[in-house]
């Protein structure tokens, strides 16, 4: 039985935007371990692209400077991210770039964790949940694409 070709539409640049930014997809970012295997866990994010319309922009989380994916990141800055629609017919954006830890500062931190909670758990709690996320040891991170794998309706019918 001979295998058939099947086709996965690309994404558009708009529309990897608005994929991401859909809703509360969650990231699953992974980062390399000090013995080379990857460490992935989920993770919520924001993009911001106000700088740059022609591009998709960075990528902004909040973690503990503490953490396994912190650590990670501080050794060795390489990151693969992906984030997929779970529902029929299935999409995916896969993201591969660099990752930037920037020290506390903690009014930073505040905005973009807050900003992070409000599409994550809405605008009510995202002011208490940004303060809880901001203290001393929170880091912002932002990535920076590379290269971007963006297919839609895997599974729709031609």
């Amino acid at each position: 039985m001979k295998q058939k070709d099947y086709y996965m539409p690309e994404m558009s640049k708009t529309q990897i935007r608005r994929f991401l930014n859909k809703g509360t997809f969650t990231g699953k970012l992974a980062t390399v371990k000090k013995d080379g295997s990857s460490h992935v866990v989920p993770i919520w994010f924001v993009l911001d692209y106000r700088n740059n319309e022609d591009d998709l922009g960075n990528m902004y989380f909040t973690t503990f400077i503490g953490s396994v994916k912190a650590e990670n990141i501080q050794r060795d800055n390489r990151i693969s991210m992906c984030i997929d629609d779970q529902t029929p017919p299935f999409s995916f954006v896969t993201i591969h770039g660099t990752a930037k830890l920037y020290p506390y500062k903690q009014k930073e931190v505040l905005k973009w964790a807050t900003r992070i909670a409000e599409r994550y758990i809405g605008k009510k709690d995202s002011k208490a949940y940004g303060e809880r996320n901001s203290g001393e040891g929170a880091v912002l991170v932002r990535i920076k694409p590379t290269k971007i794998i963006a297919e839609k309706d895997i599974t729709a019918w031609e």
